[in-house]
């Protein structure tokens, strides 16, 4: 699932696990270039039981992720 989130090309995708279930890998783009992965967010400890739910989550961690990064900046003005 592919989506754009302040400006960065983000991803989510569900990882099979056995037994019918899900974790979620999320990546970050770099907004100018937007082949160019910065950010791998994997979260294995959390298993999801449908696909959607892992893909979604996966998105969560990635907006996460880029509010953390514009926070930093801010802070460090």
């Amino acid at each position: 699932m592919q989506q754009y989130y302040k400006d960065h090309p983000i991803y989510g995708f569900a990882v099979a696990e056995p037994g019918m279930l899900w974790h979620s890998t999320g990546l970050v783009f770099d907004p100018k270039h937007s082949t160019r992965e910065v950010k791998r967010l994997e979260c294995s400890e959390i298993i999801s039981t449908s696909r959607e739910e892992a893909e979604e989550y996966a998105l969560i961690l990635c907006r996460a992720w880029i509010d953390g990064l514009k926070a930093g900046k801010q802070e460090s003005k």
